[in-house]
């Protein structure tokens, strides 16, 4: 009776861990250190800025240590949908989605992230798909590990 139930539980089992290993690779997405903003929308977000936000707050809340606690491990959308459900202060939601993306763009290019070919898109989903992940460690991945006992073949010859 044991092997007839392992026999019907193999294809769900099976199933199952495809399914898994589909979700996991499914929120894969691009790196916002791809460049996920243009300059010139970070410019203009910058003037929304100065025209919208700067008369109540600085950027202090998005950017450097702050901004690294609070967004990393998200997404673009999320940093998004706080701005626009917020703020203004005086009117949570009163920019346009176009204002919105601009300002976002300008704070990811306050903190260092590099700006791209594209621009931010307008489409919810595709921004979900953005991720605000910590800053690459470049010189750590170019970096031999020095080992004093690690044998190392010579391979220059005279």
């Amino acid at each position: 009776m044991s092997r007839f139930l392992l026999f019907l539980a193999a294809p769900l089992l099976t199933a199952t861990v495809a399914q898994a290993q589909s979700d996991s690779t499914a929120g894969a997405g691009k790196s916002v250190w791809q460049g996920v903003y243009t300059e010139e929308q970070a410019t203009r977000g910058d003037t929304e800025h100065q025209n919208n936000c700067s008369s109540c707050h600085g950027t202090e809340k998005y950017s450097g240590e702050n901004f690294t606690k609070n967004w990393v491990g998200r997404t673009v959308f999320d940093l998004f949908d706080q701005i626009k459900t917020t703020m203004p202060d005086d009117n949570p939601g009163g920019l346009s989605a176009q204002q919105y993306k601009d300002v976002v763009a300008y704070i990811l290019k306050t903190n260092g992230i590099p700006a791209g070919t594209d621009s931010l898109p307008s489409d919810p989903e595709a921004m979900r798909l953005l991720k605000i992940d910590a800053k690459p460690n470049k010189q750590s991945a170019l970096r031999p590990m020095y080992h004093p006992h690690a044998h190392i073949p010579v391979t220059a010859t005279r």
